[in-house]
């Protein structure tokens, strides 16, 4: 693949020789970090969608670009039979770790998103979390996902493109200083992280595609309201330490209690552009 296609070396590289890599985005108990909260609210989230008369209601799962599986651990832990795919065998061997380690039970693959090693209308819910924004040409990807999708399925992507002006710039002054700190003590050394290539396409460009390609009761909602601190929130995420994660998630949860108060949808939807994210759904007709 080309280096507008989200190629193979650079995600090899972001996955290779970081501690990083080997966090663990899903528990089952209390989220300790800011990480752990978000996946926590992307699963409440996915779940709040998949109760729709639209939906087949199946079992079968799959992620798409899977890397460590932390919204897979979900579905996993939550009974549903789970298929990890990753073109990365760096990223499929981690995901396997994590998921032994927590007797957590999936199928893995690796293969090449635009050419998935599935028959057609194999699974009931299809899932990528960051994985869309990496491909120039999108068409091929979102087609080959519901050619594998059954009738009554449910397609979600979770796409992270390269915001200019959102939840994140109010708040990269912290990020600075924090950089500043850990450069100044020279306490962590690492290789440089490698910068991923990432469109910045709008649900405009992805619901086209997708209402072309068989789905309908397509929605886009803008995702996670919150900033990420830390002095790298480049992937894969540098956490920090567990006390001033702790104080974090704090403000966090003050934060969402808030935006309840003065809306009916779950808190951690906004308008898109404004959050970290965006969210497509759709259903297989």
């Amino acid at each position: 693949m080309s280096k507008k296609m989200g190629d193979i070396e650079s995600f090899e590289k972001s996955w290779q020789g970081r501690t990083e890599a080997y966090y663990n985005h899903w528990t089952r108990g209390a989220p300790k970090n800011q990480v752990q909260f978000a996946f926590r609210n992307h699963w409440i989230v996915i779940k709040e969608l998949m109760n729709n008369k639209n939906f087949n209601n199946g079992k079968r799962y799959l992620e798409v670009g899977c890397g460590r599986g932390s919204i897979s651990s979900y579905f996993s832990d939550a009974g549903y039979e789970c298929s990890l795919l990753d073109i990365s065998e760096e990223a499929i061997n981690i995901a396997k770790e994590i998921f032994r380690r927590n007797e957590l039970k999936a199928k893995f693959k690796i293969g090449d998103a635009i050419n998935m090693p599935f028959n057609d209308n194999s699974f009931d819910i299809i899932v990528s979390i960051g994985l869309l924004e990496h491909f120039g040409d999108i068409k091929p990807l979102i087609k080959e996902q519901i050619r594998v999708l059954d009738k009554g399925g449910i397609f979600l992507g979770y796409v992270v493109p390269k915001y200019r002006d959102n939840v994140q710039n109010d708040y990269n002054w912290i990020n600075d200083i924090l950089k500043g700190y850990v450069s100044e003590s020279k306490k962590i050394i690492q290789p440089q992280k490698e910068e991923l290539y990432r469109t910045d396409y709008d649900s405009k460009k992805y619901i086209k595609i997708m209402k072309k390609n068989g789905l309908h009761d397509i929605h886009a909602s803008g995702i996670y309201p919150l900033p990420m601190i830390s002095h790298s929130i480049k992937f894969p995420f540098t956490l920090m330490p567990e006390k001033s994660e702790k104080v974090l998630l704090k403000y966090f949860r003050k934060c969402l209690e808030e935006q309840k108060k003065q809306s009916d949808i779950n808190p951690w939807l906004c308008e898109e552009g404004y959050g970290q994210a965006f969210l497509i759904w759709g259903f297989k007709k």
